[in-house]
């Protein structure tokens, strides 16, 4: 006798026999018993869920000539024929290559002959979202009122694809996809059937990979029985699978973790090396710091991990290393990459790129400008610990602060150098500008700006002074020749934020200006001179460019 595969031998046939999906099965045997039998049903759900194993089971009830308690008896001349396909009054029809207008014009031709053995004649389409426009608009009358003897049965994974004329005439039922617990306890009968032992592990692995179908499982358990094999352990399930062995995953979901680009490629390489399939290799990792999400929220997320304490372990200790925003960008880079792996002509490539940039913390391609400014947080730290050390005394105060620069002695302009007479101008305006009227008050103002949490603002204070021009204007001096600072403070926004805390400070209003060291030079050279010629001198002098100024 032929080999039956083990999911057409454990078929259910009662709905006693069925593995969960009971509000389904409630429904249909409580309509058997009390003889309302609808005309039409549409069975959705993914794949091994019971759509078609139910449709079977229904369509035996429904002619059974000694149901118990609304199951069929398979005992009974009717029900034996319906399952050894001797009767032809059940017709089960794959949609998916019987989807043309005149395969569903030779239905509507059949329906209209009474059932030769059975009570009702029951047509069981599968995949029926596969039918064209066509064949669906010819469906719809004979579905909306068939004889009264007739019943159709729909199954589908898909039921977005079907038109809502054909979902609003028929009563709906959508399959669950059966729980890891239900497949594992069905799978160690089977074993147990089958006089194989199974370990623990392997079962929940099986479970885990079917993904809440059952005839992936039991397919999944036949292949590991096909070895030889009196017990199936772990590897031998991870082996039959394709799938990669969980000390590789962790290797590589530790080197993303880490940083360490030379050990994510080498896993890769490891993989390839050994035959893995890349795209079930990545699923793995996804899954991997999916756990590291739940985990890094607890509470009951805890509850949505199935792993063993040994599998939790590396999980736990990269929990410590690891933020959940990281995490959340680990998992959506690595399923943009599972997508792009499915079609890649060369997906190592496509695996390698994506572990680099996932251990160099590249920016995700349309990051926003917050996520860009991110890096600041940084500058920062850094920024917050050398407050610390001001604090404590460990820093020294910055040179407009602590020193007050004395006018430097006249030196014969033959004997400077261009540098030096640019060091005693710089001396000389800085001593004679806006020391002598230097706001006191400014370390208030900027922790004013702090404790309002304008943080870019305050980032940007902090190395810089504040002077109280003749006008009222506060003039805030930037050392050096930070352009970037002074165009960040320049804005609206800043100055405004700038105002608001001066004003809070001092109590009266004020203008606010933004300069740097050249134009403070510039300005304390003289009210009587103008700034812009003054710069153009200056130019000129440092670069030997004779310059005649006439009135």
């Amino acid at each position: 006798m032929a080999h039956m595969a083990l999911y057409r031998k454990w078929r259910p046939l009662t709905f006693e026999d069925v593995v969960e999906q009971r509000h389904i099965v409630t429904t249909l045997k409580n309509s058997i018993k009390n003889n309302t039998v609808s005309h039409a049903y549409l069975f959705c759900g993914t794949r091994g869920t019971g759509k078609t194993t139910l449709a079977k089971i229904f369509a035996r009830a429904v002619n059974c000539t000694n149901p118990s308690d609304g199951s069929p008896c398979n005992e009974c001349f009717t029900c034996k024929g319906i399952l050894d396909g001797s009767i032809i009054d059940v017709i089960e029809i794959d949609a998916a290559s019987n989807n043309g207008v005149d395969d569903v014009r030779e239905i509507k031709e059949a329906v209209m002959y009474v059932p030769a053995i059975t009570r009702y004649k029951v047509y069981i389409i599968d995949e029926v979202h596969m039918l064209s426009t066509g064949a669906f608009n010819a469906l719809l009358k004979t579905l909306e009122e068939p004889p009264a003897n007739v019943i159709f049965i729909l199954a589908t994974t898909e039921p977005h694809k079907l038109p809502a004329t054909i979902l609003s005439r028929c009563q709906r039922f959508d399959f669950k996809r059966i729980t890891a617990k239900g497949i594992e306890e069905r799978l160690k009968d089977i074993a147990k059937d089958c006089n194989v032992s199974v370990e623990d592990n392997a079962v929940r692995l099986i479970a885990r990979i079917s993904e809440g179908g059952m005839r992936d499982a039991i397919s999944l358990l036949d292949q590991c029985i096909t070895i030889g094999n009196t017990s199936i352990t772990y590897m031998d399930v991870i082996e039959i699978s394709g799938l990669s062995a969980a000390e590789a995953v962790n290797r590589l979901a530790g080197a993303i973790v880490d940083k360490n680009a030379p050990v994510a490629l080498n896993a890769i390489k490891e993989a390839m090396d050994q035959g893995r399939d890349l795209k079930p290799f990545c699923n793995q990792l996804i899954l991997w710091f999916r756990d590291l999400m739940l985990y890094k929220n607890g509470g009951a997320a805890l509850n949505l991990i199935d792993l063993s304490e040994e599998e939790l372990e590396p999980i736990k200790e990269a929990a410590n290393k690891v933020d959940l925003e990281r995490t959340l960008n680990i998992i959506r880079e690595l399923s943009e990459t599972e997508g792009q792996l499915k079609w890649a002509e060369n997906p190592r490539i496509i695996m390698e790129v994506a572990a680099v940039k996932l251990c160099s913390d590249v920016p995700e391609h349309g990051s926003t400008p917050n996520d860009v400014l991110a890096g600041f947080d940084i500058r920062l730290r850094q920024i917050e610990d050398r407050i610390s050390k001001i604090q404590q005394g460990t820093l020294l105060k910055t040179d407009h602060t602590s020193k007050k620069t004395k006018p430097a002695k006249p030196v014969p302009e033959n004997a400077e150098s261009k540098e030096e007479k640019s060091t005693v101008r710089s001396k000389e305006n800085s001593s004679s500008g806006g020391e002598k009227n230097k706001l006191q008050e400014w370390p208030d103002v900027v922790d004013y700006i702090r404790s309002e949490n304008k943080m870019k603002v305050y980032a940007y204070l902090l190395d810089t002074w504040c002077f109280i021009s003749g006008d009222g204007t506060a003039n805030v001096v930037v050392e050096g020749d930070d352009t970037l600072k002074k165009t960040v403070l320049s804005r609206n926004e800043s100055l405004e934020i700038i105002k608001n805390a001066i004003s809070h400070v001092l109590g009266r209003e004020v203008k606010v200006k933004i300069l740097d060291e050249k134009m403070l030079n510039l300005i304390s050279a003289g009210d009587e001179d103008d700034p812009v010629l003054e710069r153009i001198k200056q130019f000129a002098e440092e670069n030997n460019i004779p310059l005649n100024i006439e009135e």
